[in-house]
């Protein structure tokens, strides 16, 4: 620019003696980027305006985008601060910021697009544990265990006995693989009862939603019951199946969770070669038995301890030393028996009585059947514990160990085993929530938008903040290229 125009003003007033400067009445806002001329200090030329951006390469009719408009988006994309509150940020640095409507435009393109991208990569990633499972040399290279767990805008508690619909209207879940330890985010599946066009979906006396598909964002009706976990569990199975040819194996939920009757319906219709199994997350059922044991008035009686505030405050310690103890156990007998199902679960069926004579102050059975516990006066799991006292001890009777045996068969039974016998949980799934809470925060309902910044969480949580911003801001160049060539072709 500068060079051309440095010719131009020669050629025009070649005698001038002027300094070239911006034009800054001259200016010509479009987004973040700016078009801008030059003007001369002493005579009267001014130059033709430039843009002080890189373009977009795209099919679309009118003036290309801004590459910087297009990376704002990516950005506010994986990050809880929605267009309003970029334009307060730039107004706060004294920079002009562009118009709610330009914004709005900007993402109503930018998202869809990073929504394509995402499902790409999640496919592609479908494809690479299929050839991990094939080096491994499993008979079923398509057949893996997955984690799935939905998150929603609102709890789905918080308006009991307030609404006869569900608080929520926007819900995401998702699918993690176990087979590697990455535990990637395979497939998601999005539900949006708003519409940003009319508000909700209902309108008076009817339940048709009348919007044009790509206007807005909503794709569930509001009489439909947004907690519907069994049918957006069946729903992405499903798709794993027919879009990424994979067959669930192995679901492992919370323990309130219906994917596990989710997946056993899609073998019941036919869809599912082998019947799929139903694991239970170890955390969460170690959280809801601790519960279980700190409201249990039976086990608070027989603490030893004198007042109901120091027997209670007790109880609680023990309800945190027996989880931690079942745990141990668990642990150990699958890195000692490298996960073979049945010398676990044969193993800890004598481990659950050495517990409960250990918690008495019986160790001998410790020495023989506990994988942690030495079973020495000074040198045993009751000793060591970080929540009981050294000199902890339940006195010993029929009635006190039978309530013992049935704190510890919550845990340690054979039917409980056999459920949790993968020692697999949903904790990815469960911090991928948190990504999500980033780009779908509580405070901000985004509407039309709302899959597409799911699906840019997914993208950070699968590929790394940086590389994930860096690949998609690509992504979308390239996007806009094959449509130009597209269109070209057709031409």
């Amino acid at each position: 620019m500068w060079n051309e125009v440095l010719r131009l003003h020669q050629q025009e007033t070649p005698k001038c003696t002027g300094l070239l400067s911006w034009d800054l009445a001259s200016e010509e806002r479009r987004g973040l980027g700016s078009r801008m001329g030059l003007r001369c200090t002493k005579c009267t030329y001014s130059s033709r305006r430039y843009n002080l951006y890189e373009e977009v390469d795209t099919k679309s009719p009118g003036r290309k985008a801004a590459k910087i408009n297009y990376g704002l988006q990516v950005g506010l994309s994986q990050t809880p601060v929605g267009n309003d509150g970029m334009r307060k940020i730039l107004l706060c640095t004294n920079t002009p910021p562009p118009a709610r409507r330009s914004l709005q435009k900007a993402s109503n393109k930018v998202l869809p697009l990073i929504q394509n991208i995402n499902e790409a990569d999640m496919s592609d990633r479908c494809r690479r544990l299929v050839d991990v499972n094939t080096l491994r040399g499993n008979e079923s290279p398509h057949a893996i265990p997955v984690q799935c767990d939905g998150m929603y805008n609102n709890p789905l508690y918080s308006g009991v006995g307030e609404t006869p619909f569900q608080p929520a209207t926007q819900t995401v879940y998702s699918f993690a693989e176990n087979v590697t330890s990455k535990h990637q985010i395979i497939k998601m599946v999005t539900k949006n009862k708003i519409c940003s066009k009319h508000g909700h979906l209902l309108d008076e006396g009817s339940r048709d939603h009348q919007c044009t598909p790509g206007v807005c964002g909503a794709n569930l009706p509001m009489h439909h019951t947004i907690g519907d976990e069994f049918t957006w569990a069946r729903e992405g199975m499903a798709e794993l199946l027919c879009e990424d040819g994979l067959e669930v194996r192995e679901v492992t939920t919370d323990p309130d969770s219906s994917a596990g009757r989710a997946a056993d319906s899609l073998y019941k219709d036919g869809l599912l070669e082998n019947k799929p199994c139903h694991y239970i997350d170890t955390r969460h059922l170690s959280e809801s038995i601790r519960k279980a044991i700190k409201r249990d008035q039976r086990l608070l009686e027989i603490m030893p301890k004198r007042t109901k505030a120091e027997k209670t405050k007790l109880l609680h310690n023990f309800a945190l030393d027996a989880v931690d103890r079942c745990t141990a156990e668990i642990n150990q007998a699958h890195a000692l028996y490298a996960g073979d199902a049945d010398k676990i679960k044969n193993k800890l069926s004598y481990t659950k009585h050495a517990v409960v004579k250990c918690y008495t102050g019986d160790h001998a059975l410790c020495k023989k059947h506990s994988l942690v516990c030495k079973g020495r006066v000074n040198n045993n799991w009751v000793r060591k514990s970080s929540y009981l006292g050294q000199n902890f001890s339940i006195p010993s009777s029929d009635e006190n160990e039978t309530m013992l045996h049935a704190c510890f068969s919550k845990r340690l039974s054979p039917a409980v085993l056999d459920k949790t016998i993968k020692n697999s949980n949903s904790q990815k799934v469960e911090s991928f929530n948190r990504t999500l809470r980033r780009s779908l925060p509580r405070n901000v309902t985004f509407t039309r938008n709302f899959a597409g910044r799911a699906h840019s969480a997914a993208h950070s949580c699968n590929n790394g903040p940086g590389s994930s911003l860096r690949g998609l801001c690509a992504g979308l160049l390239m996007a806009e290229m094959a449509d130009l060539q597209v269109s070209t072709w057709k031409l």
